[in-house]
C-alpha cells in the first residue's frame, strides 16, 4: 500500500500514542480500571463503578476483597482471564492465567499474593498490578506500580521499588479509615526520591 493512500501508518501513529497515553483509574479495594488500548478492569471488586465498555476482566487470586460476583456480572463482559483456582471457585468461564504468558500486549507474570492458592500479576503498556503482594515480579520500564499497604511490609515494598524503579506509585488495597497506611508509605517512599500520588476512590491520572 502506498504511504499516501490511507493508513497503514496512522493506525501505527495512533496505536503509539495510545500506549504513550492512558487513563488509570482506581475503584476502592485492589480494583484498576485502565483506559489504553484495550478497557481493562482489574480485581472486580470495586467501589466507584467503572465506566460503561469494559472489554475483559484479569483477577490476580481468589480473596473475596479481590473478586465479587455480583459485581462483576455487572460488567458483562466476555473475557476472563483469571488463575484457575479463582475461575473454578466462582463458576467462570475465561483463560487460564499463568506466568509467561502474554495476551493482546497484557503480560501474565509471579505473584505472591497472602495465603493465595494461585496468584499472578499483572503488567499492561507499563503499569503493574500485583494484587496484595510484597513482592513483585522482575520487569523494566514500569511507569506506573500499583501496590498494597500494609505498614508490616513497608520496607520491603521499598526494596522492591529500589529494584523496578516505577516512574509514579499508587498505594491501594485500603479502607477510607486506613489511609493512614497509604499516606505512611508515601511518607517512605517521598523520603526515598519516588514519585507517589494517592488517589481518592474513583480518582484518576493519565500516564
Amino acid at each position: 500500500m502506498k504511504l499516501g493512500s490511507y493508513p497503514w501508518w496512522k493506525n501505527v501513529i495512533g496505536r503509539r500514542k495510545l500506549a504513550m497515553n492512558m487513563r488509570v483509574r482506581w475503584l476502592g479495594n485492589s480494583c484498576v480500571e485502565i483506559f489504553g488500548e484495550r478497557h481493562i478492569v482489574i480485581d472486580p471488586n470495586y467501589l466507584a463503578e467503572p465506566e460503561e465498555g469494559v472489554e475483559i476482566v484479569l483477577v490476580t487470586h481468589e480473596h473475596g476483597d479481590h473478586f465479587d460476583p455480583e459485581k462483576f456480572e455487572r460488567l458483562k463482559v466476555k473475557e476472563v482471564i483469571a488463575p484457575k483456582a479463582t475461575l473454578d471457585e466462582y463458576g467462570v468461564e475465561g483463560k487460564v492465567a499463568k506466568p509467561g504468558m502474554e495476551i493482546g500486549g497484557i503480560r501474565v507474570l509471579e505473584s505472591w499474593c497472602w495465603k493465595a492458592k494461585e496468584s499472578v500479576s499483572y503488567l499492561y503498556n507499563g503499569v503493574l498490578h500485583a494484587g496484595d503482594s510484597a513482592r513483585f515480579p522482575d520487569v523494566k520500564d514500569v511507569r506506573l506500580v500499583f501496590t498494597a499497604c500494609f505498614p508490616d511490609y513497608y520496607e520491603d515494598y521499598l526494596r522492591e521499588f529500589k529494584r523496578l524503579k516505577p516512574k509514579l506509585v499508587v498505594p491501594f488495597h485500603y479502607s477510607e479509615e486506613k489511609i493512614q497506611n497509604a499516606e505512611g508509605l508515601k511518607e517512605l517512599l517521598d523520603e526515598n526520591g519516588f514519585n507517589c500520588k494517592i488517589l481518592e476512590v474513583g480518582g484518576e491520572i493519565e500516564i
